[in-house]
């Protein structure tokens, strides 16, 4: 490297070994292109037609610049064909041969050709092109401009860089002046108001502000109270969104050997890629200028910013792209998180943060998805639904996913910007095994990718409910091919702050997961638990693909306090039948509430004197035990009334739900036996038996009412009959 380290990045890659050992070279000129281009992206000297392009480090990014580098050559390719063929043999199958020779460059969108005739006449001089702003970066604004105090969207890092020698300052200002010549996204601006529709200014130049903060001379104890409170200063200071650049940068020298990178940046400018690769640039522009070095003049590049917004506004225009996404809110349920689960925390908070590391189980999850030809992300993003499965009684959800919606275009993955649009991700439960869910969950990111860029706040105001659309989202980013020299930059020492609107968000990575809750939706403990139940479910996955998908997976020790504890529900049964209960809480308390409905109100003894009564008329009419009476009754309080009378009579009750047919009524009655039925006046033309009406009042008597044998008859309940006549089974008081 420029200072005279090894560049690791530059060794070939452990993992993807497997996939090299078993090289299958290019057989026709269509395969050997397609390999050349695919060995060009990856970062790879060969690869074989039957190499996976996720087994070699392959993920989103690396998809849309392949699709961009192959258009370039000629081939009409897609995101889609590469998430389905995944091979060389298989895309060459898929694609043919080029259409017509290789193209240049497609035309990016020219300055200012987004804007209306008057609002470019509204421009202020001297700027170097103006469009529409992305509707993510809207919505990221206006919740920045909401202001509760939580600065959302405006992100802190901070990394130690062991570099050995004496911090440079010229050095990193260098860099920084670099960075901002080469990203006209670190030049941009922000105009809300005087404008058809809110705007991003690209000025022609522009200075990142850089600070240097020596901490040499302090213990180690004070350097990281400094680090603090330089995070915390630089979180509280926000950014003036109508000045260049949104972004700051910042050195706490620790040593003559090591500093700490700080960057602050206003995130509708840049998202996690960009931002990796930001980072990585400016600490690689820093030692190559303090090895001697200069920076090479920047090239215009072959897509910019623009023409990310220009497909955008395409997508809007999509009738396609809209019923899409109208299926898919409407067909499915929104996940929620279970309300129970906020505790006495409140919205407002700091976030609560907790890691699920995964480095053990990677080459056994990266096994998984090269197994099931898919992806690891997939394999993450099936463990985070079937955990979201286990919170919700759904059946068919959807909540969030993190896509980018960067052009097709070569060279597409080097130009920095908000691409991220988080969507509604359908699933449904069923799948029997973890290959088939993760394949399941493959093939519906892959369904879904043509529509990705139909902006989120969009589906909101339009196709939502009223509601928030998404409570949690899930994003993965493979940062291995846009971060730094790991010899270099102490990426495991990263410090910074930033939050979000989502109740939880999961960042999926090789190494682990990151949850962030807000506390007013998950108390800490139940993140805690979430993490722990996402580290069991992966476990599983990790040990066997073709494993159990569908029990359920809970945190240690959780299982045994639900099969044991909570399940310890075994009491002494008194030889007391359900009436006689009733009839001593009557005793008891005769004024306490028993039954309430409709607005109708019983107290126990209310309730024993209407059913006695009941009980001394169907005794009249020659019902005594073991014999068995009909009830047809709305839900209501009659409807008790009447259960407890049949009892108090000494028989059983036959339930009949009004919703019934004619004819199956008189079946049921005809096999239980039944001589009377106890009704409403609306319901008594429905019978061939006597009518007991239990909707009126019944005269007192003092004859004595049978008492209740524990083994004598309770109630008749009869089956659906949805596979043949429907049978009676008849349950005792004991039971």
């Amino acid at each position: 490297t420029a200072n005279g380290k090894l560049d690791r990045r530059a060794l070939p890659d452990p993992e993807t070994g497997a996939a090299t050992d078993a090289y299958i070279a290019p057989r026709s000129e269509t395969e050997g292109t397609i390999a050349e281009v695919w060995g060009q992206v990856l970062g790879l000297e060969r690869v074989g037609v039957e190499d996976n392009f996720f087994d070699l480090g392959g993920h989103s990014i690396k998809a849309i610049a392949l699709v961009g580098a192959l258009r370039a050559q000629g081939f009409e390719a897609s995101v889609g064909d590469v998430f389905r063929h995944r091979t060389v043999a298989g895309l060459a199958a898929a694609l043919g041969t080029p259409a017509g020779t290789p193209e240049e460059a497609p035309p990016v969108v020219a300055p200012f050709s987004l804007l209306s005739d008057v609002d470019r006449a509204g421009l202020p001089e001297g700027l170097a092109d103006a469009f529409p702003l992305a509707q993510v970066q809207l919505g990221m604004l206006v919740e920045m401009l909401a202001d509760d105090g939580l600065n959302k969207y405006h992100n802190t890092t901070t990394f130690r860089i062991r570099d050995g020698r004496a911090f440079d300052p010229s050095a990193l200002e260098q860099a920084a002046r670099a960075l901002v010549e080469r990203h006209e996204m670190l030049r941009a601006s922000f105009a809300l108001e005087g404008y058809s529709l809110p705007l991003q200014l690209i000025h022609p130049t522009a200075e990142i502000p850089v600070t240097v903060h020596d901490l040499r001379g302090q213990d180690e104890e004070s350097q990281l109270a400094t680090r603090r409170e330089h995070i915390a200063s630089e979180r509280a200071a926000t950014f003036d969104l109508e000045r260049p650049p949104l972004l700051r940068i910042s050195a706490l020298v620790e040593s003559n050997e090591a500093w700490w990178l700080s960057v602050s940046v206003c995130h509708p400018i840049t998202e996690g890629w960009s931002h990796r690769s930001l980072l990585s640039e400016i600490v690689e522009n820093y030692l190559r200028v303090r090895g001697g070095g200069t920076l090479p003049t920047p090239e215009p590049p072959a897509v910019r910013y623009a023409d990310f917004v220009a497909a955008e506004r395409a997508s809007l225009e999509s009738d396609d792209d809209r019923s899409y996404w109208r299926g898919v809110i409407e067909g499915h349920a929104k996940f929620e998180l279970p309300s129970g689960w906020s505790g006495d925390f409140t919205p407002g908070g700091a976030a609560h943060t907790v890691r699920v590391p995964l480095a053990d189980l990677a080459p056994a999850l990266r096994a998984a998805a090269s197994d099931t030809g898919t992806s690891l992300k997939a394999v993450l993003h099936a463990a985070h639904l079937k955990v979201m499965s286990l919170l919700t009684p759904e059946e068919s959800f959807h909540t969030g996913l993190v896509c980018s919606g960067r052009p097709e275009i070569l060279g597409a993955e080097r130009v920095y910007g908000m691409y991220l649009n988080t969507v509604p991700f359908a699933f449904r439960s069923g799948a029997r095994t973890w290959r088939e869910l993760v394949r399941q969950v493959y093939d519906q990111e892959a369904a879904l990718w043509p529509h990705r860029r139909y902006p989120m706040p969009v589906m909101q105001r339009e196709l939502a409910d009223g509601t928030r659309l998404l409570d949690v989202r899930f994003s993965y980013l493979d940062l291995k091919d846009a971060q730094a020299e790991s010899d270099i930059v102490d990426a495991d020492s990263g410090m910074g702050e930033g939050a979000t609107e989502f109740g939880l968000a999961i960042a999926a990575r090789a190494s682990g997961l990151l949850l962030t809750a807000d506390p007013g939706r998950l108390a800490p403990d139940a993140v805690d638990r979430l993490a722990s139940m996402y580290r069991t479910v992966l476990e599983a996955m990790a040990q066997n693909v073709d494993g159990d998908a569908e029990s359920t997976y809970l945190p240690d020790g959780e299982r045994e306090l639900v099969l044991s504890a909570w399940n310890d529900t075994v009491v002494p049964v008194r030889g007391v039948s359900v009436p006689e209960l009733i009839a001593e809480r009557a005793s008891e308390s005769p004024g306490a509430v028993a039954v309430e409905a409709g607005g109708v109100r019983l107290t126990f003894g209310e309730l024993q004197e209407r059913a006695d009564r009941l009980a001394h008329r169907l005794c009249s009419q020659g019902i005594g035990p073991e014999q068995s009476v009909a009830v047809l009754l709305d839900r209501s309080v009659d409807l008790v009334v009447a259960l407890l009378g049949v009892w108090r009579a000494g028989a059983g009750y036959v339930p009949l739900d009004p919703a019934l047919p004619q004819e199956r009524i008189a079946g049921m009655l005809a096999d239980a036996g039944v001589s009377v039925a106890v009704t409403s006046a609306g319901y008594a033309d429905r019978f061939v038996v006597d009518v007991v009406r239990a909707d009126v009042d019944h005269p007192e008597t003092s004859v004595p009412l049978p008492s209740v044998d524990l083994d004598g008859l309770a109630y008749t309940i009869f089956t659906s009959g949805s596979t043949g006549r429907p049978k009676g089974v008849q349950v005792t008081h004991r039971g």
